[in-house]
């Protein structure tokens, strides 16, 4: 499932938001200045790891871990709740080009061809002059095998995406977009892609310590 809250209905949306909510309460950021609260927000969701669960409800509140799909849904819903306004960014990428040290059987995949692969972050917009990309895909854990993770210390001002990407849609309509991309693969990247991501999860799982 892809939570793009402007997907839901309204009591689907107010869900979302109070999973937010509740998390921006325990870790006191209503508390904070304006100018220190997207700063806190980001740090905390960055530090979370990357693991197989879609859902704001899986990554703020059950399982603690997400995908790049929860992990800026639920960003999205937070900076939502205290009035910071930002849109979702799909764009594509191979990823033979991220320099990641891949195991054998993941890199054997590749090796058999690669496609255009589906990924998501956030525009955030300061004022209206400036907007910034923030990308929390990737927690520190992964850094030691070429993945491009978060600053572990942000200015909040500064532009970060987790990897390099072919082509970026700004604004879009996430779970559409998504399905778009992967429905436009011939059948046989499609299957491709589909082995090489449950490798890549068990891989990602034994590096964050993720149980099954």
């Amino acid at each position: 499932m892809n939570e793009d809250i402007n997907d839901f209905s309204v009591d689907e949306s107010k869900q979302v938001l109070k999973y937010a909510a509740s998390f921006l309460k325990d870790n006191g950021i209503f508390n904070l200045k304006q100018e220190d609260q997207l700063i806190k927000i980001v740090e905390l969701l960055a530090k979370l790891p990357w693991g197989k669960a879609r859902t704001v409800k899986e990554f703020l509140i059950t399982k603690k871990y997400g995908t790049c799909t929860a992990k800026h849904t639920a960003l999205q819903a937070c900076c939502r709740c205290v009035g910071i306004k930002c849109v979702q960014v799909i764009c594509t990428f191979r990823w033979g080009n991220q320099g990641i040290l891949f195991p054998k059987e993941l890199q054997s995949i590749l090796d058999e061809g690669e496609w255009d692969h589906g990924h998501n972050f956030l525009q955030i917009e300061k004022n209206k002059e400036t907007k910034i990309d923030v990308d929390i895909t990737w927690n520190t854990r992964l850094k030691e095998y070429g993945f491009k993770t978060f600053p572990e210390v942000w200015d909040g001002e500064s532009s970060f995406i987790g990897l390099k990407y072919k082509n970026r849609w700004d604004d879009a309509d996430m779970k559409a977009k998504k399905i778009e991309l992967i429905e436009s693969l011939p059948q046989e990247l499609r299957e491709r892609r589909q082995r090489f991501l449950r490798e890549f999860v068990k891989w990602i799982h034994r590096i964050n310590g993720i149980e099954k």
